[in-house]
């Protein structure tokens, strides 16, 4: 009938708790988008012009689009002990089936340090009251400071590779039980 392919590995009964894992890991990955989204929105609005004083106001669209990023982040770092375990069972099945689980709990993991790091430079910027200024590019060289909605973008770009990470994971996670 069908010849079965010697490249795919053949997983025997992966527990339950891997596919409803994957079904989380999706949601957060969806939770992710929606605040990217909201963030590039936001981007637009923020006005900062050093030479006349004006300064980036954060509204409470763009404060809770970081809020929902921040706690998404906090139960992804809080989820690495269950990653382990996933994977543990896993390799106890097929060694040749951990390695791509494996790959994307590292990419998991590096989104979540990189976005995490966005956020804080985001967040410090937003709540800088001091006056710092822009240094133009022709200035004393390079900015000091990148355009707080330039920030916004970067911090959305962030989140949606992030998203793509917990979309892959879920993906491969729910194929192993397939």
């Amino acid at each position: 009938m069908f010849a079965v392919d010697a490249t795919i590995p053949q997983v025997s009964a992966m527990p339950e708790f891997i596919v409803e894992r994957a079904v989380v890991e999706a949601a957060r990955a969806a939770r992710l988008r929606r605040a990217a989204v909201m963030l590039r929105g936001q981007a637009g609005t923020l006005k900062y012009h050093p030479a006349t004083g004006q300064k980036p106001r954060a509204g409470a669209e763009l404060t809770a689009a970081l809020d929902t990023m921040a706690q998404v982040l906090n139960d992804l770092q809080r989820g690495a002990a269950q990653r382990a375990d996933d994977e543990a069972a896993i390799a106890a099945r097929s060694e040749a089936a951990v390695r791509p689980v494996r790959q994307a709990h590292m990419d998991v993991d590096q989104g979540a340090q990189l976005s995490a790091a966005a956020i804080a430079v985001l967040r410090d910027v937003l709540a800088d009251t001091d006056g710092a200024t822009i240094d133009a590019p022709y200035g004393r060289g390079a900015p000091r400071r990148q355009h707080p909605g330039a920030l916004c973008t970067i911090v959305a770009e962030r989140a949606e590779t992030l998203a793509r990470a917990l979309e892959s994971l879920a993906i491969i996670s729910a194929n192993l039980t397939a």
